[in-house]
């Protein structure tokens, strides 16, 4: 026998612990180690995932369709009716354009795959805006077809950006204020 492993068996007998002991604390350090490691990656695999939505959010939005829509979004009048949206066909295009992608953000907030600090960052005053010129269109719609549905996602995302609020900028500061200390 080993003169090291002769020399810790006496030493076990010596001190009462014997080898099953030394086997249970050996197996609950391996479960501690086991379940520490797990929680580490399940929270490195879900930041990887916000990461991910929140760059398919920003190629959503970049899109030129998004940019040209969201361009004749914020040319309509505030307090414009459903009527006078709906006489413009481009607008109306943009309108559904606009309301197609927030719905969808709006609904990616909601099951935390992009987080609301990003969106608030990123668009932010862009969706409360194009909330505040589309309520009317939208409420009308909801109004015409007897369904609470219509655009509920967007709605709920103006919404949340209203009542938290988390991101530095908004209507009044614009990221190049509000981060202008910045440093990489």
């Amino acid at each position: 026998m080993d003169p090291a492993a002769f020399h810790f068996l006496r030493l076990a007998e010596n001190t009462d612990v014997d080898l099953s002991t030394i086997a249970n604390v050996a197996t609950a350090l391996t479960v501690i180690t086991g379940v520490a490691f797990g929680l580490v990656e399940a929270q490195r695999s879900r930041r990887a995932r916000q990461e991910r939505a929140a760059y398919a959010a920003v190629q959503a939005i970049l899109s030129p369709e998004w940019m040209k829509s969201m361009i004749a979004v914020h040319s309509i009048p505030d307090g414009s009716s459903a009527s006078a949206i709906e006489a413009d066909a481009r607008v109306l295009e943009a309108t559904h354009s606009v309301g197609v992608i927030l719905e969808g953000l709006g609904y990616s907030v909601y099951a935390r795959i992009v987080p609301l600090r990003v969106v608030a960052d990123l668009v932010g005053g862009t969706v409360r805006l194009a909330w505040r010129k589309l309520r009317p269109y939208v409420e009308e719609e909801r109004r015409r077809s007897g369904s609470r549905k219509t655009f509920e996602w967007f709605q709920w995302l103006a919404t949340q950006l209203e009542r938290h609020s988390p991101g530095k900028t908004n209507l009044q500061v614009g990221a190049h204020e509000a981060y202008q200390d910045w440093e990489p």
